[in-house]
């Protein structure tokens, strides 16, 4: 599996800012599917779509084409996220301040990170929600490492089409403002996160849980 450098910094920056409480530790549970992924993946041919996760896209589309990252990726001359790595962590355009850390159960928050940077690895397509309505979104799995997933939620009757950047840049908001270490003893620490960040209109959201 190849190892993503565009992003690492950043997002490791956001898991060792100060410790918050945990706000709910209850289990929570929703049927979700996987996420539907349209996209590029060799300049010259039609987009593609491929159902997984963002680790399970990201290997498909590397496997079709191995020059992937160079030609449409992370480091491809058009990557908006490469350039994106280079400011300071900040609430981007796409997201919101309505965000809760009371919803969700504990996941390791460096597995939440690794997910990030798979979602922006495919950031040249969109992610897709099956229909649902607010209090009971069609959710899908965009990502799950370690038991630690990143959900993006439909709250609206038709399907949700969003960049798969905007779902990255909602769970990176939700990682920086909902997390919390615990010491384990010795030199040992575990930083925990959950929580739900909602679209501006309420038609969608993105939820960091346990998958």
């Amino acid at each position: 599996m190849k190892v993503f450098s565009t992003l690492v910094c950043l997002l490791a920056g956001s898991v060792a800012t100060s410790a918050l409480p945990a706000n709910n530790t209850a289990e929570v549970e929703f049927a979700v599917s996987k996420i539907t992924w349209t996209g590029l993946v060799k300049r010259g041919e039609p987009p593609v779509s491929i159902t997984g996760t963002a680790e399970e896209i990201y290997e498909e589309i590397t496997r079709i084409n191995p020059n992937y990252d160079n030609e449409l990726g992370l480091n491809s001359p058009d990557s908006t996220v490469k350039r994106r790595d280079l400011e300071p962590i900040q609430r981007r355009a796409t997201t919101s301040n309505d965000w809760t850390c009371a919803y969700g159960n504990d996941v390791n928050a460096e597995s939440i990170g690794t997910g990030v940077r798979y979602l922006y690895s495919i950031a040249n397509g969109d992610c897709a929600a099956p229909p649902g309505k607010p209090g009971a979104g069609g959710c899908s799995i965009s990502s799950c490492n370690a038991g630690a997933g990143i959900f993006l939620c439909n709250d609206v009757d038709h399907d949700l089409h969003n960049p798969c950047t905007i779902v990255a840049d909602n769970a990176v908001e939700v990682l920086i403002n909902c997390q919390w270490t615990t010491y384990n003893g010795g030199n040992s620490w575990t930083t925990n996160t959950h929580g739900q960040i909602f679209s501006t209109d309420h038609s969608w959201n993105v939820i960091l849980n346990r998958c």
